[in-house]
């Protein structure tokens, strides 16, 4: 509890990411000075006979030194996770209140149904109740006979471009601007 105490202000709802700031500069700071002092006695341990035993010691030293930081970091690092679970759920809420406060759509009014529409060529002949509808037949043909044209337009634009492709490779090949080709993946099996 002695350990936490410092963490009740942070969970309380006082200027919690300038107090985190202000403890995460204190434990860097420290850090340091722990880290200063220990690397001057890694020093010294190499003027010393028996080198090992004494890096060994100072590095379990450091470690036992470091480790009450590190915890202390590790507080921060969970108030800071839950201050921002409280943040994104606060906003969460505030969108759910003003998402339940909209008024209900209305839903729009039905519609008439639409009268079919006549095709262009129907509707150049003239509508007497007498007369007999024209034959859509011809009206079709035509519009399959424009769409064949647009079709073969299509295909002869492709295989221009497709030329036009074929020509400038030819012309890299005489200049010698061959690029060398992909190397096959180690992975697909070859065929």
């Amino acid at each position: 509890m002695k350990r936490l105490r410092w963490l009740l202000p942070l969970l309380v709802g006082l200027p919690l990411v300038a107090m985190a700031d202000d403890e995460r500069a204190r434990i860097a700071a420290e850090r340091e000075a722990l880290s200063a002092g220990f690397a001057q006695e890694e020093i010294e341990c190499q003027r010393r006979f028996a080198v090992n035993d004494c890096l060994e010691d100072v590095r379990r030293r450091r470690r036992a030194a470091l480790e009450p930081l590190r915890s202390r970091e590790f507080d921060l690092d969970d108030a800071e996770r839950l201050r921002r679970a409280a943040e994104r759920r606060a906003a969460i809420e505030a969108r759910q209140r003003e998402r339940d406060e909209r008024p209900p759509l209305v839903p729009l009014p039905e519609l008439p149904p639409r009268e079919p529409t006549v095709p262009a060529s129907a509707a150049a002949a003239p509508s007497t109740p007498s007369a007999p509808r024209a034959d859509p037949a011809p009206a079709r043909a035509a519009e399959a006979a424009q769409r064949a044209r647009a079709a073969q337009q299509r295909r002869e634009e492709a295989a221009a471009a497709s030329q036009r492709v074929e020509e400038r490779l030819r012309e890299r090949e005489a200049a010698g601007k061959i690029a060398a080709p992909l190397p096959v993946p180690a992975s697909v099996p070859s065929r």
